[in-house]
């Protein structure tokens, strides 16, 4: 999670200007790398520097995906709030611009149509959605009505040459002499105090003013950027845009909680842990800066995800191991205390290892616990699917376990054929070719069929043992056990993905239709499989085993012939594959729901490995719940608006290749509540906000007393605990929509009041 301060400063700050200026992150628009883009024909002016914009919005899109699901949803309710505003109900949100544009027209303009235009293409770049291909972004770049309608300003302001990238180097720099917003608001960022930046994180006017000032110093700056200049012709001023995210935000509803969940999935993108170390290596002290800004320890809290048993991680950040051990290892992470109330928001997550001084090095150690942890999940998703998967599976291990190397020994020729003129004379080859066919049917049978024990007696094997040593030796490497075998095979559950991760990597880079299509065809199930083990051979460096076939001559080729030559001994391996990918995917499933219609109306999908799968290859139904709720094949839920709420079990299936029904890979209880049936419960809002006025009354009572800045950040956080539980309490209210507005709009004036008063406090000297 280490990264530069200026990338990840300038992260923020993309996010900051998205969420203020069009209502959207810009990370929500964040797109993987790809070639550089290049203007239309006949546009001129500046370019974005495409691939750097993209990658670094793609940093901040995986770590808000990273993070809690709730930041998710805060992010995605903006955007489907600002794809849904009413062009003509809401051009007056223009005004404070469009004012001025106005009155530079030519006569022949059609300026209602032009306004309305201008309104979408805030719209657009304010809702274009995550998209690896960057389709959305470069259809608003090229959409040839937006492209003429800001011809058409730009004349007006003095310049008919402007393009859709002058307006986007304006937002984000040109990556090279012109910061654009962007860099500005990361140079107001990187001069903060960790007070400063603390205090930022907790008022919502704060970073909208770190917008605006950076968007002031930039309008000062005429003759740098073609965007500036135009609005100058036109009389736009500083004041001006300062009116136009007023609107904007007075508008929007779900503009703060996406703002304050991709400031947090900033946070977790620049977090950066120091640890000083003791003297023995034993213990570690961990502190963490924030594109360079110290963190104060008060607002953290340290634990524990996962590790070694005799790892300790202490709330304060020290991670310790007994003056016993030797060496061991954790992940840990650091959360920031939520200055919006709620628990705390991981900011930071790492492994660390701890070793004495002095250790040696020591050799491969396959991670057993976390393996059969993850096996076994897979079985018990196995387990929930088709009996008929079960079976398939079962009798593929049968197969194995039936080889017998006077009959099948020959399986192992592709390989042998190239190993047995490397080895050295003194080698019995007979019992190293048997020890070597016995060891693949030991491992291949075990897989299927997860136990400890049987895992332990395979690692501890001493002729398995023995005969990869002696095969790593002739190769030249010298330490090989049965751990670099299995890591060869299932990885180390860290860096290394072996045979499994070569294989859920090529998923990963799967377009949905092909994931569907190998999903429906066994063939390209056991090629993949092949495919996967000629690949993992080609990373000698990563693992000792592949390094020492590889100089016994061993190639690729060799060990995808050596699958396949086993894959044709077998009659269930195709079924047994498919029945354990399907459980794959039921295991690591994640739907997405968008939310419609006031909440009578949830359009599901599903995504594996980040892949959304088609809607043609899912199947989904209902299972059971109640009869009001209805489910549509493609993933549409309903119910009547007569209806206050409902709730039913929901069930996703792909098609099967047999042609017998579908494969279940998600099940899950929904619930739709309508939200327009309102009671009245005025006389509740009013007791809810009254006692919200007291818990405030006895804070700024602490804050009069309040004697260190320490004491005033817990007042601070206090504040917007006390806020986000209020309107929690509000959300729990059968209250209407407008009623529901109206009292939160008053929760966040009255919290905000209170928390400028603390930072004014904070900031005096």
């Amino acid at each position: 999670m280490r990264m530069k301060k200026s990338l990840t400063a300038s992260m923020l700050a993309a996010a900051l200007l998205g969420t203020s200026l069009t209502g959207l992150p810009s990370g929500m628009g964040g797109l993987s790398g790809g070639p550089e883009y290049a203007s239309a024909a006949g546009d001129s002016g500046a370019k974005l520097p495409s691939r750097v914009f993209l990658e670094r919005m793609n940093e901040l899109h995986k770590a808000l995906a990273a993070g809690d699901p709730v930041d998710v949803q805060d992010v995605r309710n903006l955007r489907d709030e600002i794809a849904a505003l009413d062009v003509d109900a809401n051009l007056k949100l223009l005004d404070p611009v469009w004012n001025k544009i106005s009155t530079k027209l030519p006569d022949h303009v059609d300026e209602p149509e032009l306004k309305r235009t201008l309104f979408r293409i805030v719209k657009s770049v304010g809702s274009f959605r995550y998209d690896p291909e960057a389709s959305d972004l470069e259809e608003i770049r090229t959409n040839p009505e937006y492209r003429a309608a800001l011809k058409t300003i730009a004349a007006a302001g003095g310049n008919p040459d402007i393009v859709m990238d002058d307006f986007l180097v304006f937002l984000f720099g040109d990556g090279a002499g012109r910061k654009g917003v962007e860099g500005t608001i990361a140079s107001e960022l990187a001069g903060m105090s960790s007070l400063e930046l603390l205090g930022l994180l907790g008022s919502n006017e704060g970073i909208t003013n770190v917008l605006l000032q950076a968007t002031d110093k930039l309008l000062a700056k005429k003759g740098d950027y073609a965007f500036v200049d135009i609005l100058s012709g036109l009389g736009v001023t500083a004041k001006d845009i300062r009116s136009l995210v007023l609107n904007f935000q007075v508008k929007l509803q779900k503009d703060v909680p996406a703002i304050r969940a991709m400031t947090v999935a900033y946070l977790r993108t620049a977090s950066e842990a120091v640890a000083a170390v003791s003297e023995d290596g034993r213990e570690h002290r961990y502190s963490l800066r924030v594109a360079g800004v110290a963190v104060p320890q008060i607002a953290l809290v340290w634990s524990k995800v996962s590790g070694d048993s005799i790892v300790t991680v202490s709330s304060k950040g020290v991670v310790s191991i007994p003056s016993s051990a030797q060496k061991a290892s954790a992940v840990i992470r650091a959360s920031l205390q939520n200055p919006y109330g709620g628990s705390p928001k991981v900011i930071f997550e790492q492994e660390v290892t701890l070793k004495a001084v002095g250790d040696g090095e020591e050799g491969e150690v396959f991670p057993v616990e976390a393996f059969l942890e993850r096996m076994n999940k897979l079985r018990d998703a196995l387990l929930a699917g088709d009996p008929a998967d079960i079976d398939a599976v079962r009798s593929f291990r049968d197969e194995w376990t039936k080889l017998s190397f006077s009959k099948d020994g020959k399986l192992l020729d592709p390989l042998w054929k190239r190993v047995k003129p490397n080895l050295p004379k003194t080698v019995d080859e007979a019992k190293l070719k048997r020890d070597l066919f016995d060891i693949l049917v030991a491992v291949g049978s075990f897989r299927y069929d997860p136990k400890a024990s049987d895992l332990e007696e395979i690692r501890s094997n001493p002729e398995f043992r023995a005969a990869l040593k002696t095969l790593a030796a002739a190769g030249g490497v010298s330490n090989v056990t049965m751990d670099d075998f299995l890591i060869l095979l299932f990885g180390d559950g860290k860096e290394r993905g072996g045979l499994e991760g070569e294989m859920l990597e090529s998923v990963s880079k799967m377009k949905p239709s092909e994931l569907a299509l190998l999903l429906r065809n066994k063939n390209k199930l056991s090629a993949l499989v092949a495919d996967s083990l000629a690949g993992i051979m080609e990373e000698e460096e990563e693992y000792p085993l592949a390094k020492a076939l590889a100089d016994l001559g061993v190639r690729p080729v060799d060990m995808r012939q050596t699958a396949k030559s086993f894959q044709s001994k077998f009659k269930h391996d195709e079924e047994a594959a498919l029945a354990m990918a399907i459980a794959y995917i039921r295991s690591e499933a994640e739907a997405a729901v968008k939310v419609t219609d006031y909440g009578r109306q949830h359009q599901y999908s599903l995504s594996f490995q980040g892949i959304e799968l088609p809607d043609h290859a899912l199947q989904w139904s209902k299972v059971s719940g109640d009869k009001e709720l209805s489910v549509s094949s493609n993933g549409r839920v309903t119910i009547p608006k007569g209806t206050a709420s409902a709730t039913a079990l929901i069930q996703a299936a792909v098609s099967n290749p047999s042609g017998k029904g579908g494969k279940v890979v998600f099940q899950q209880e929904v619930t739709l509540v309508n939200e327009q049936e309102e009671d009245q419960t005025a006389q509740k809002i009013a007791a809810l906000l009254q006692a919200l006025d007291g818990k405030l009354a006895k804070i700024e009572v602490r804050l009069a007393s309040s004697k260190t800045d320490i004491q005033k950040v817990s007042l601070l956080l206090d504040t917007a605990r006390e806020g986000n539980h209020a309107a929690r309490e509000l959300l729990k209210l059968n209250a209407g929509a407008q009623q529901k507005e109206e009292a939160l709009a008053q929760i966040k004036t009255k919290v905000n009041a209170t928390i400028t008063k603390i930072i004014k406090s904070l900031l005096e000297f």
